[in-house]
């Protein structure tokens, strides 16, 4: 293994639920209008523990803020209102834990990222579940591999949502979805009124309004000036 690997792990297996939420929390972010390019977010996997892994496509996607004041894992949690855990390995001695319970709380636990002030304030030094419910004898292997800072706890740590030794294989593309997000479209007036859809709606409206009073050359309709009896 070589390079930076990130692995998010969510309490959630359906992914098109998990879709939805990001493109709610991405939707809050100042993206441009004038570029709404499509995002890809990066490969997904479901497991049968009701966990789904997403592969970041872009390094710390998921620790980032967007532009606001929570990191996007913390803010995804709370959408789903399900914990949300991220792997951070660097190298194969150096791991970090990121943890948001289903209220966007965090944890973080190992070796966080320096440029993260805030999170480094609220950092632990020994990696271990603070917000994700986990048993003893899970905890206490935790600890166990904390000791011997080897890259087996990514490893375990992958396992714990059903997918092992996820980091041996980071180079082998997750084939099994697709996280993309999709910017809101701006539509301008002009736009709206070159619409099917929209110019059927203001004929129907000047069809119920009736005639008009006057014509292009500003003089009254024979119908509109007709009295009625």
């Amino acid at each position: 293994m070589s390079g930076w690997r990130q692995a998010v792990f969510i309490r959630q297996r359906r992914v098109d639920v998990i879709q939805r939420a990001l493109a709610s929390i991405l939707d809050d972010e100042s993206w441009s209008p004038a570029t709404p390019r499509p995002l890809h977010i990066g490969a997904a996997d479901a497991s049968s523990r009701g966990w789904t892994m997403i592969v970041p496509a872009l390094a710390n996607f998921f620790l980032e803020r967007g532009g606001l004041g929570e990191l996007r894992l913390c803010r995804l949690a709370r959408e789903l209102r399900c914990p949300a855990y991220e792997v951070d390995v660097r190298d194969p001695v150096t791991t970090a834990l990121y943890e948001a319970d289903d209220h966007g709380r965090l944890r973080v636990s190992g070796t966080p990222r320096p440029i993260d002030h805030e999170a480094t304030a609220r950092a632990s030094a020994t990696v271990g579940f603070g917000l994700v419910e986990i048993p003893d004898d899970i905890r206490d292997r935790v600890a166990a591999l904390t000791q011997t800072r080897s890259a087996e706890l990514a490893d375990y740590l992958g396992a714990i949502a059903g997918f092992p030794a996820w980091t041996r294989y980071a180079d082998a593309p997750i084939t099994a979805d697709e996280v993309h997000y999709d910017p809101p479209r701006i539509v301008t007036t002009a736009r709206i009124a070159a619409l099917p859809e929209t110019r059927a709606a203001i004929a129907q409206t000047a069809r119920r309004a009736g005639p008009a009073p006057y014509d292009r050359r500003c003089r009254r309709p024979r119908s509109a000036a007709r009295p009625r009896h």
